[in-house]
C-alpha cells in the first residue's frame, strides 16, 4: 500500500491516512476503539475510484495527543478540520458506528463539506446505557492489548471474531493496542445527549442508512430507521439480513453492494442525481 500519512493541529494532532490521488474525495470515519486503518480492505477495494482519506479520532490510533473527548460536536469539528486543511470540499462520508453519528454532525453542520453520506449502524433511537461495571470491564480488556506482540494481537483479534476477514481483524487488533481506554469514560453521555432527530432535519445531501438485524447486536431499528429517513427525506434505507453492528464486517459482500452502488452514482452523477 501506497499510502501516505499526515496530521492536523487542532487542540492536538489528528493524524490521517490517505489513498490519494485525483479522484473524488471519500472520507471514512470509523468506530470507537477502532482506527483509521481499519478501513484498510474497503479502502483497498475502493482506491481506483476514489481519494480516500481514513482520520483516527482523537484518542485513537495516532491521535492520542489530541485527547479523548468524543462527544459528537467535537467529532465532527475534527472531521471538518481534516477537510479544510487538506483544501477539500464536497467530499462523501461513510462513517460506521460513532463514525456514522459524527458524519450526520458534520453534514448538519457543514453541508458545504458533504455531498453524500453512508450510515452504518449509528447510534440514533433508544439506547441503552452501559453499565459502570460494563465500561470498566472494557477499559480493563483494551488495556492488555499493548503488551501483545502484533502476530498475538492478529492470533487474539482473529479468534475473537472468527468470521471476519483477516484485513479486518489484523487493523483492529493494532487500534486495540493504540487506543486511550480513558475514550470510554465519556462515550455515553456524549452519545445519547446529541439531538441525532434534528440533525437528521438539517441533511440535505442524499445518501444510505446501513441497517441489520437487532438481534445480532445491530442498533438502529426499523422503526428508528422509518423516523430517521422521515427527518432525511434526500436518504434511503438498505437493510443487511444476517449482520450485526459491525455490518460490513459481517456481511462483507452483501453491505458493499448497495454501498459500492451509490458511491458509483456519486463518480457519475450530481448531487442532486444520487
Amino acid at each position: 500500500m501506497n499510502w501516505s500519512t499526515g496530521s492536523v493541529v487542532t487542540d492536538g494532532a489528528l493524524y490521517y491516512h490517505r489513498t490519494g490521488g485525483d479522484k473524488p474525495a471519500l472520507l471514512l470515519l470509523h468506530g470507537v476503539t477502532d482506527a483509521g486503518l481499519c478501513w484498510t480492505r474497503v479502502a483497498l477495494d475502493l482506491e481506483r475510484d476514489f481519494d480516500i482519506i481514513m482520520p483516527d479520532a482523537r484518542g485513537h490510533g495516532l491521535s492520542r495527543s489530541a485527547g479523548t473527548d468524543v462527544s459528537v460536536a467535537r467529532l465532527a469539528a475534527d472531521a471538518g478540520a481534516i477537510l479544510d486543511a487538506l483544501g477539500l470540499a464536497d467530499v462523501l462520508v461513510f462513517g460506521h458506528s460513532m463514525g456514522a453519528i459524527t458524519a450526520v454532525g458534520l453534514a448538519a453542520e457543514r453541508p458545504d463539506l458533504v455531498r453524500g453520506l453512508i450510515l452504518e449502524d449509528p447510534p440514533i433511537g433508544p439506547l441503552v446505557g452501559f453499565s459502570d461495571e460494563f465500561i470498566g470491564t472494557w477499559q480493563a480488556d483494551l488495556a492488555t492489548w499493548p503488551s501483545l506482540s502484533p502476530a498475538e494481537r492478529r492470533a487474539r483479534c482473529a479468534a475473537e471474531n472468527p468470521t471476519w476477514h483477516h484485513l479486518e481483524t489484523d487493523p483492529l487488533g493494532e487500534a486495540k493496542a493504540l487506543v486511550d481506554p480513558a475514550v470510554l469514560d465519556s462515550i455515553n453521555d456524549p452519545m445519547r445527549a446529541f439531538d441525532w432527530a434534528k440533525a437528521f432535519e438539517r441533511i440535505r445531501c442524499p445518501g444510505l442508512l446501513v441497517t441489520a438485524d437487532q438481534s445480532l447486536g445491530a442498533i438502529v431499528s426499523p422503526e428508528v430507521a422509518a423516523e430517521a429517513l422521515r427527518r432525511w427525506t434526500a436518504g434511503r434505507v438498505a437493510h443487511i439480513a444476517g449482520a450485526g453492528h459491525c455490518i460490513h464486517r459481517d456481511r462483507y459482500e452483501e453491505a458493499m453492494a448497495p454501498i459500492r452502488a451509490f458511491l458509483d452514482r456519486a463518480r457519475a452523477t450530481t448531487t442532486a442525481d444520487l
